[in-house]
């Protein structure tokens, strides 16, 4: 059974979701596979392991454990990664051996979460494939790599989805369909101007720059079927923007609930 006190930042980066979550009363189980980032949340959130409501996983997920090749990006920190093509983008990178565990030891070792979010870079799919129908997170969100992760959740048990715009977490302008030209065209308009809020309003928002956002009943918009949310994604990902409601210049995570 999910533990309702339980959270799993699969992707710590520099720790932005860790902390919202233990500002929030949750318990966090953090995984970071990139040591330097990992020893940086050490210090980072010292009082928080020293009271037990975090623990830190200085490794990467893959199928099996053992040790792998870990692509290091210099220039961008978050494509770091298990896949050399994730972590190899946007300029310079090094290579480090990494230490793996299956998402399966690390379901058996702290438990379900409540609450369950993946962002390592192509990797995702490994903890999908780890969970077992019978014991699930009640919210799961992934980034939005394939269409596959949707149908895996669905599979799975998960009936509610969304796609969330990764540029939207501090928004306070509507998100406007692409299916009319007028439509379109406003949205651009509101891209710029939220863009302009936002920097206006810096100290005051509450999602800072590389969080993963709101999570739970706390995302925006309503609860869509499985093929509503494909229907959505399909057009962004194939390049038909004159389709759904996504904008063509931002990224997205997939989220779902039981």
């Amino acid at each position: 059974m999910a533990i309702p006190d339980l959270i799993y930042d699969v992707g710590m980066n520099h720790g932005e979701d860790t902390a919202h979550y233990l500002s929030k009363h949750f318990r966090v189980i953090g995984v970071e596979a990139n040591p330097v980032l990992a020893k940086e949340c050490r210090s980072r959130f010292v009082d928080a392991l020293n009271a037990k409501r975090l623990f830190i996983e200085p490794v990467a997920v893959a199928e099996t454990t053992g040790v792998r090749k870990f692509w290091v990006n210099e220039t961008n920190d978050a494509f770091s990664a298990l896949d050399q093509n994730a972590g190899t983008r946007c300029g310079a990178f090094h290579v480090i051996d990494v230490p793996c565990v299956t998402f399966a030891d690390l379901l058996s070792q702290y438990g379900v979460p409540f609450y369950l979010k993946i962002d390592i870079e192509r990797a995702d799919i490994n903890c999908l494939l780890s969970l077992n129908s019978s014991d699930l997170p009640k919210y799961v969100s992934i980034e939005a790599h394939e269409l596959e992760y949707l149908i895996i959740l669905y599979r799975l048990g998960y009936r509610g989805f969304k796609a969330i715009d990764q540029l939207r977490h501090n928004s306070r302008l509507p998100n406007l369909s692409n299916e009319k030209l007028i439509s379109r065209g406003l949205k651009r308009l509101l891209w710029y101007l939220d863009r302009i809020d936002i920097r206006l309003r810096r100290k005051q928002v509450v999602y800072p720059p590389g969080s993963s956002g709101p999570f739970a009943e706390e995302t925006p918009g309503t609860w869509l079927s499985l093929e509503e949310v494909a229907y959505d994604w399909l057009h962004f990902h194939r390049g038909y923007h004159d389709r759904g409601t996504l904008d063509p210049h931002s990224w997205y995570d997939f989220h779902a609930r039981l």
